[in-house]
């Protein structure tokens, strides 16, 4: 009897040092490739939200190239000021949560530009907050105007299925295309997400979308983490505004 524990015991630990042998062997030399899908899908979701990507249906190769054609980035502070960063650090490589985290002094705000020449189309920042049951990662981009939304996305969730899910649809995605986060006294207000259909006499209609029916907690929680990331932005959005503003004054006299 003893013989035959000492034999399990041994063939349980090989099996073990061999199996833990093959994992670690198998996330070492898989890590490049999951490093390079998740920096597809981030840059292919950024495509998605400036209107530069409409199908799936595409390569990495494709994905990456026309990300490097079209689309510049830099980081700014909370003071809205393009900032320098830290040697051997890049722009994609910036987690806004980790951000979230730092003393307000120290973070980092990345900024994606879509360009077309020497003129910029669109600003794109990353949105993330919580639902009902899990954190929601998007992309949010702005037209030339600071003002107008021209696209959102998001790709990682954890809501219900049928449900809360439903913010990775395009349906619910494409309420928010054209709606405005500036109010005419030039107060930052993002979008107020209803509970029903907004009304077509709304005084407001151009800052509110309909929320997920049945989903009331995760609708909330998109309204919310867009006010909390827009206001990260705020003194950068106003420096451009007003620079913008200072411009066609300018080219006006």
């Amino acid at each position: 009897m003893r013989r035959s524990n000492l034999y399990t015991f041994v063939f349980i630990t090989i099996v073990t040092i061999i199996c833990a042998g093959l994992l670690s062997s198998a996330a070492y030399y898989l890590k490049d490739k999951q490093q390079t899908n998740v920096e597809v899908d981030m840059k292919k979701n950024i495509l998605k939200a400036v209107k530069l990507l409409e199908s799936n249906k595409i390569s990495q190769q494709e994905i990456l190239s026309s990300y490097n054609q079209n689309i510049e980035s830099y980081a700014v502070n909370y003071l809205g000021e393009i900032i320098e960063l830290p040697e051997g650090i890049s722009v994609e490589d910036i987690d806004p949560e980790k951000e979230e985290i730092k003393p307000e002094s120290e973070r980092m705000y990345p900024v994606y530009v879509k360009k077309s020449g020497m003129d910029v189309d669109a600003y794109c920042i990353p949105i993330i907050g919580k639902g009902l049951w899990s954190t929601m990662y998007g992309y949010l981009a702005l037209e030339s105007d600071l003002n107008t939304i021209l696209g959102i996305t998001f790709y990682k969730q954890g809501e219900t299925p049928g449900l809360g899910s439903e913010v990775e649809s395009k349906k619910f995605q494409d309420k928010f295309i054209g709606k405005k986060i500036w109010d005419e006294n030039n107060n930052l207000i993002s979008i107020n997400i209803l509970k029903i259909e907004p009304s077509s006499d709304s005084p407001d209609l151009i800052h509110e979308v309909a929320g997920i029916s049945g989903a009331t907690k995760t609708s909330e929680g998109v309204m919310n983490l867009l006010l909390k990331d827009l206001n990260k932005y705020e003194n950068y959005f106003r420096r451009l505004r007003e620079s913008s503003s200072k411009k066609e004054i300018t080219s006006n006299v």
